[in-house]
């Protein structure tokens, strides 16, 4: 999914995994509170390394009511999808729910 992500648009994932939240950033690199990414982090076999994934849950959710405790172990489905920010591509699964 990481190596040809184009591969994978439009197919439903399911992962499981610790609940993250991440803040985007200013242009002055400062935290942007406002901006929060969710993400299910999966650890490898021997985990000591992790990878994220971001999901946008469907509907109308707001943070914290409709979301887990950081760290909180997750199951999330979607439909895998690229967009681009910054100049930059990334990976997330749209349309999510928490199963």
């Amino acid at each position: 999914m990481m190596v040809t992500p184009e591969e994978y648009v439009g197919k439903t994932v399911k992962m499981d995994g610790q609940f993250g939240l991440y803040c985007g950033t200013n242009p002055d690199g400062t935290p942007n509170e406002e901006q929060l990414y969710y993400a299910c982090v999966i650890a490898d076999a021997t985990g000591c390394c992790s990878q994220g994934l971001e999901f946008v849950l469907a509907g109308d959710k707001t943070y914290p009511d409709d979301y887990p405790e950081r760290g909180d172990y997750i199951s999330v489905v979607g439909t895998f999808d690229l967009y681009e920010e910054n100049g930059s591509k990334y990976c997330r699964l749209i349309d999510a729910r928490l199963v």
